[in-house]
């Protein structure tokens, strides 16, 4: 059989692996020179196939030889079809094309893995002194193809230290890298735990959480199955954000406190670990924010105010460190967000005044900081939230213009991120209810219709995501009532009727679920009220009545939360008034219905 024949049956029995393939073309191309050439050069493609990109000098270091002898094998490689340059080419870096330079590493791995091991061992030393953002993610890409399991432990660092601190985009090229190693095959256990870990964290800062429920689980078996705690820990975070967007509070609140129970015991192990510190602050705030979902107020306040005190000791300790302080802002915010669950608007507004001075240094510290920047934008529409609710409604526009401002500069720059598209869907809710408030009815009107339209998007992008379900019937809900106040009332009843029945599926999804249980409430009055004044009687009295057994069970369950009280005592004062005017007799003068 010759060449060609040969070359064909290999190209057929790899048919769909393209990568595969474009490895089997390269080798052809290079069995046209003679045997000793052909020997250096399948050695420098070896080499520059490890490397993301090459040059002579970073040749001569992972084939270990002279750096003149590495310019005349980099040379060579330039002319060949598959070699290409990196970036500008007056840089004078090159990189084979990537499914070649994959499907070479998945061959090498195969046939010479100890080699494969050995040139990524040196590639690693390449850019170990490295620390620019690059520089660290190629060291740890190479350390784990040499070392596995201290490639692992650098990721497991490198995971700790860039959620709260580095930039979206820097975190997604990590994941991105460690996406590479694992569709070719080339992590497995501890280390591909932590892979995929950190590869779902990239996606959760996107708003994918809801949709990472498979790798969740298995990057939690495989940390099980190599005994890493801290991974088994990590995963159990990862199941809980999950779970919660979902609405599955149970599942999450059980993630949540497994995570919590390992991070402890490694905490009280290693006192000084300040990684330790960090991930026992983050998991008592994941469970406070389950327990103030299912109204337990008091008890979630107690979880995050151990969040802010193990976080603001260690922001004390170590002033400099900015992902400590963007830790501590996030805990005065949920410290804010349980008082003024709770009435208590004016220590709120002192909390949420924290998190927006301490996001405004960091924002103002590094401008291109795009994940500095959404938490700015979220502190000013926190101080909006508790603005409004004491009635300074200039002030409130005010901060809710701040958070329009930059949430759509962020959804501009990455139209992509569905998390930063859902903060400028509320953004336009926030100002359009201030706009409603002040009697700019069509101008409240266009931006509830454009929290409708995008969160309409997001919902049908990803149905199973509770929480976009949610939002999508809050939309319903502020446009059905800016309807009702323009008097259109036929266009509001249906409006308020979508967003009836998505809450009612929601509640019906998970009875334990305080908040949904009461949003099935707000939604029964407010359908209830349109009943009756387009004279539906019947209609009226029975959603009425549902509310008043939903508003009864979670204020008995959740009576810490004032503001459900409240709802419940001014949706009871509107019902008995309408049951009294429907009793009301009618007038003598007013002509009665001729009986059929």
């Amino acid at each position: 059989m010759d060449i060609e024949d040969t070359l064909i049956e290999r190209l057929t029995a790899t048919q769909g692996d393209v990568q595969a393939q474009a490895a089997i073309m390269a080798e052809f191309r290079l069995s046209v020179y003679p045997e000793p050439e052909r020997r250096a050069l399948r050695e420098a493609l070896d080499a520059a196939a490890v490397l993301h990109w090459f040059d002579a000098g970073l040749l001569a270091q992972v084939l270990a030889i002279p750096a003149i002898e590495a310019r005349g094998r980099f040379e060579r490689p330039q002319g060949l079809s598959f070699v290409e340059h990196y970036g500008r080419p007056d840089r004078g870096l090159f990189n084979v094309h990537e499914a070649t330079r994959l499907g070479w590493r998945r061959r090498l791995a195969a046939q010479d893995p100890g080699r494969l091991r050995e040139l990524s061992d040196r590639a690693a030393a390449c850019f170990a002194g490295d620390q620019t953002t690059a520089g660290r993610i190629e060291w740890v890409y190479h350390l784990l193809c040499a070392d596995a399991d201290a490639g692992a432990g650098a990721l497991e660092s490198m995971n700790r230290d860039w959620v709260g601190g580095a930039r979206p985009e820097d975190f997604a090229a990590l994941a991105r890298a460690l996406r590479e190693l694992d569709s070719t095959g080339l992590v497995a256990g501890r280390a591909r735990a932590w892979t995929l870990l950190i590869g779902a964290w990239s996606r959760h800062l996107r708003g994918e959480t809801a949709q990472l429920a498979e790798t969740a689980a298995e990057a939690l078996q495989l940390a099980r199955d190599a005994a890493d705690r801290p991974a088994e820990s990590d995963a159990q975070s990862l199941l809980g954000c999950v779970w919660e967007p979902r609405g599955q509070l149970t599942a999450a609140q059980a993630a949540f406190g497994e995570s919590l129970a390992i991070i402890r015991r490694l905490a009280e192990r290693d006192p000084s670990n300040a990684g330790w510190q960090r991930e026992l602050a983050v998991a008592h705030s994941n469970v406070g924010d389950v327990l103030q979902a299912q109204g337990q107020l008091a008890a979630a306040q107690a979880a995050f105010g151990e969040t802010l005190g193990i976080i603001r000791r260690r922001a004390e300790q170590d002033p400099g460190n900015t992902g400590w302080q963007r830790d501590l802002a996030v805990a005065h915010c949920r410290v804010g967000g349980v008082l003024q669950a709770q009435g208590e608007l004016a220590a709120a507004q002192a909390a949420f005044g924290e998190y927006l001075a301490i996001s405004r240094r960091l924002a103002e510290r590094d401008p291109g900081n795009a994940g500095w920047q959404r938490e700015l934008a979220v502190a000013h529409s926190r101080v909006g939230d508790v603005l409004q609710a004491q009635g300074q409604s200039a002030a409130a526009q005010a901060a809710f213009g701040e958070y329009l401002a930059i949430s759509r500069r962020l959804a501009e720059q990455d139209p992509g991120n569905a998390g930063w598209q859902r903060d400028l869907a509320v953004a336009h809710g926030r100002v359009g209810d201030v706009l409603q408030a002040q009697g700019q009815l069509a101008a409240a009107q266009a931006a509830f219709g454009e929290t409708l339209a995008i969160s309409r998007r997001l919902a049908e992008q990803d149905p199973g995501n509770a929480g976009w379900q949610l939002d999508l019937a809050v939309a319903h809900s502020r446009v059905g009532g800016v309807l009702q106040a323009q008097g259109q009332l036929p266009a509001a009843q249906a409006a308020f009727g979508e967003s009836l029945a998505i809450s009612r599926r929601l509640a019906e999804q998970d009875p334990s679920n305080a908040d949904w249980q009461r949003d099935l409430a707000v939604s029964c009055v407010d359908l209830a009220r349109i009943e009756a004044a387009i004279g539906k009687s019947k209609e009226a009295l029975r959603l009425f009545e549902e509310s008043a057994r939903i508003y009864a069970a979670v204020v008995r369950d959740a009576p810490d939360v004032r503001q459900w009280a409240d709802e419940r005592a001014a949706a009871q004062s509107e019902f008995a008034s309408y049951r009294s005017k429907l009793r009301r007799p009618r007038s003598k003068d007013r002509p009665r219905k001729r009986p059929r």
